[in-house]
């Protein structure tokens, strides 16, 4: 299996990374803003099999190079993840009220959850639509589920995951056209043991935070499990439905 995943460099994309090893990946074509720097890096370091690419959700010329740089080096592509969160960062924080919206923030959470994915997806475009199996996908989040939003709050959050599981649904519909043996899918991988969540989960029982591989052994498994028909869908880590 040759598999790219974007952000491997820490975190859920680098435990996705092991995971794909532990099964059986031939190759990996991993991304991660500094790779170098990376704790992916230094746990899977270059080799003939491991392939790191610089690229950076907030700079689409980095994207476009790091697409043409996975298709000119990969025989061909089984399987495709992207893994980009933005929740806080410093002074970013999410808004609790309408009053709390910047638009500098709403723009930075676009580009990382939603831009970002769709043109890495776009990059990789000569290899989605040739025909052969292959399962693309992006993780989301509940939260931006539409019709399970009871709460409010987390506003650009919730409005960027939101846009990227429309963003997904839509390609699904185009690649059927061109690759009907594809799968595109957007993932729910829980509540999970790393930076994005850690200061929003007090309240959560000890059973409900997953560790990174655990997160990504879920995953995984539910994307084994996902046909053609499912392409569009929208999954949690347990492999249910959730609605738009």
């Amino acid at each position: 299996m040759h598999i790219t995943i974007q952000g491997a460099g820490r975190g859920i994309g680098l435990a996705f990374a092991h995971h794909a090893l532990a099964v059986g990946a031939t190759d990996l074509y991993l991304t991660a803003r500094n790779p170098e720097q990376s704790a992916g890096y230094a746990r899977l370091p270059p080799s003939p099999n491991i392939h790191w690419f610089a690229m950076d959700f907030l700079d689409p010329d980095s994207i476009a190079n790091t697409g043409d740089a996975i298709l000119a080096k990969a025989p061909h592509l089984d399987r495709i993840i992207t893994t980009a969160g933005l929740l806080h960062d410093g002074d970013l924080q999410p808004e609790k009220r309408l009053g709390a919206l910047t638009p500098e923030a709403m723009l930075k959470l676009y580009q990382i959850n939603a831009i970002g994915p769709i043109l890495f997806f776009k990059s990789l475009w000569p290899e989605l639509r040739r025909a052969h199996p292959l399962v693309v996908a992006s993780i989301s989040a509940r939260v931006g589920s539409i019709s399970d939003n009871q709460l409010g709050g987390w506003y650009s959050y919730r409005a960027s995951k939101a846009a990227l599981n429309q963003y997904m649904r839509t390609l699904a519909i185009e690649l059927a056209r061109y690759n009907p043996n594809a799968v595109i899918a957007t993932l729910h991988p829980g509540t999970v043991d790393t930076n994005l969540s850690q200061p929003f989960r007090g309240h959560l029982a000890k059973d409900q935070l997953q560790t990174p591989a655990q997160s990504a052994a879920n995953l995984w498994d539910v994307l084994d499990h996902l046909l053609p028909g499912n392409s569009g869908g929208f999954f949690a880590y347990d492999g249910k439905p959730i609605p738009y």
